[in-house]
């Protein structure tokens, strides 16, 4: 079901570790799977988790250039069920989940264990062009602390849309590091309403800000979890 995949690197379109912790606008350049070229990266601080690699049928790229995809473990606990470990922070995504105009994304994540200090975890949406300088999309992201931000990637950079804010109905960790987050992203034409756990959380809107193309999780570096990949439900525009 799990397959180890060899590691190119180029210029990212995955949101970096530093900006998805802090409000910077930069980001390091990044790793991907499917790439040939090298780069230098930024060092990134994520552990090598020495995983079984990705799942099947699904493309990684990472925040730092040197990592691989072992450097994640992806273990499926059940059908449509992953407990993973990290590793350095990265982006996983399916070619096929692709979306426009009139859509659902949800992916739920389960926290397991609190990692030093509060790492992000979330949904993008938009993608185009991954593995390339100029590639762009959404995501959002939470915390254990119970704070989201929004961001948008644009090539070598992020933009932050909303930084960290904290909102009464997104869990904070429990004593024991542990939380769950059912992130749902409704897309209609240039808006994007955002909720967790059912609960209607901020809205998405503008010109600048990319909701056509392909969808994944984000997760960020030395996080322990359980996550669902991405579900897509595509409707009539």
């Amino acid at each position: 079901m799990f397959a180890a995949v060899a590691l190119g690197a180029v210029a990212s379109v995955a949101g970096c570790n530093k900006s998805d912790t802090s409000s910077s606008s930069s980001a390091p350049v990044a790793g991907t799977i499917t790439a040939t070229a090298a780069q230098p990266a930024a060092a990134d601080t994520g552990h090598t988790a020495n995983g079984a690699g990705l799942p099947t049928g699904y493309l990684a790229q990472f925040d730092n250039a040197n990592a691989k995809s072992s450097d994640a473990s992806y273990s499926e606990k059940e059908p449509g069920r992953w407990e993973v470990k990290t590793g350095p922070a990265h982006i996983l995504y399916s070619p096929k989940d692709t979306a426009a105009n009139k859509y659902t994304v949800s992916a739920t994540f389960q926290q397991l264990e609190a990692p030093s200090h509060p790492e992000a975890f979330g949904v993008f949406v938009g993608a185009t062009k991954l593995g390339t300088p100029t590639a762009r999309y959404t995501y959002f992201i939470v915390r254990g602390d119970g704070k989201y931000m929004v961001k948008v990637r644009d090539g070598a950079n992020t933009r932050t849309v909303t930084d960290w804010t904290a909102h009464p109905s997104i869990p904070v960790q429990d004593a024991s590091g542990k939380g769950l987050y059912g992130i749902r992203i409704d897309v209609s034409g240039k808006t994007a309403n955002v909720s967790v756990n059912g609960v209607p959380i901020t809205t998405i809107t503008g010109k600048d800000v990319p909701l056509n193309g392909i969808t994944g999780v984000r997760i960020n570096h030395n996080l322990h979890l359980i996550v669902t990949p991405v579900s897509v439900i595509r409707r009539r525009a």
